[in-house]
């Protein structure tokens, strides 16, 4: 749970610390109506920049992360972590596995309440942004998101209360976390849920880490393709400092 804590805390902490050196530094009135309001909306640069330093805190889970699990150097990380693949799980299981979970998104688009979710006004505001999001989202995201629930913390639940109550309180909380940018949308909510429902199920299944890091790759992938080649689409009002802190979370 400390690790769980870090990963969001520092999630949360380094971008907006990032965003607000940049912002004294290149554009100190924006920032003191980001102050004086919370309301005014930021701009790609910043996006940018709280997106540079998301990528930096994801190495930084990660480092906290091995120190955990090796106890400083005397375990070994994979072993101890259950990085590994199962015998009977291959790539066609992960590709096979993400396009259902992305078909179960897309129903919930039908039944379930859907609207613009503040997240996607920030990929309102342009390629560049885009792009940063999409490198996150498949570089590092996985790894680190697969590592602090799946592995280190689903490990930790398992050995205590067994592998249902495992399930469940790792499912809720990756979900938790990822709330805030999609509020507006319970059908990306529920999305969300069912996504940390499988790869929990995966993980405890396979006892593996690796299958599960190999469908949210792949999950990912494959949105962050569709992120690109959509066409350009104007913001509305623009993404206020609000809405930062909500898509922090998704970085984490």
């Amino acid at each position: 749970m400390g690790v769980l804590g870090m990963s969001v805390l520092l999630s949360l902490v380094l971008p907006n610390i990032a965003m607000i050196v940049y912002l004294l530094v290149f554009d100190q009135p924006q920032l003191k109506g980001l102050l004086a309001s919370g309301g005014q909306p930021v701009t790609a640069p910043v996006i940018l920049v709280s997106l540079g330093s998301a990528f930096i805190a994801h190495l930084v889970i990660l480092a906290v992360s091995w120190q955990v699990v090796t106890g400083g150097g005397q375990r070994p990380f994979r072993a101890t972590l259950g990085w590994g693949w199962h015998t009977q799980f291959k790539w066609i299981h992960a590709i096979g596995l993400a396009l259902f979970m992305l078909l179960l998104g897309k129903l919930f688009e039908e039944v379930l309440p859907h609207g613009e979710t503040d997240f996607e006004q920030l990929l309102r505001l342009g390629l560049a942004v885009r792009v940063g999001v999409a490198i996150l989202a498949v570089l590092t995201a996985p790894i680190v998101e697969e590592v602090v629930y799946r592995g280190i913390l689903y490990a930790a639940l398992e050995s205590r209360t067994g592998p249902v109550a495992s399930v469940a309180v790792v499912t809720l909380l990756f979900g938790v976390v990822h709330m805030p940018q999609y509020r507006g949308s319970w059908a990306t909510i529920a999305a969300v849920l069912a996504l940390s429902l499988l790869l929990t199920l995966l993980r405890a299944a396979t006892g593996k880490l690796l299958p599960c890091v190999a469908t949210h790759f792949v999950f990912n992938g494959i949105q962050a393709v569709a992120l690109l080649v959509q066409p350009p689409r104007a913001p509305q009002a623009g993404p206020t400092a609000t809405v930062i802190l909500a898509f922090q979370s998704w970085l984490g």
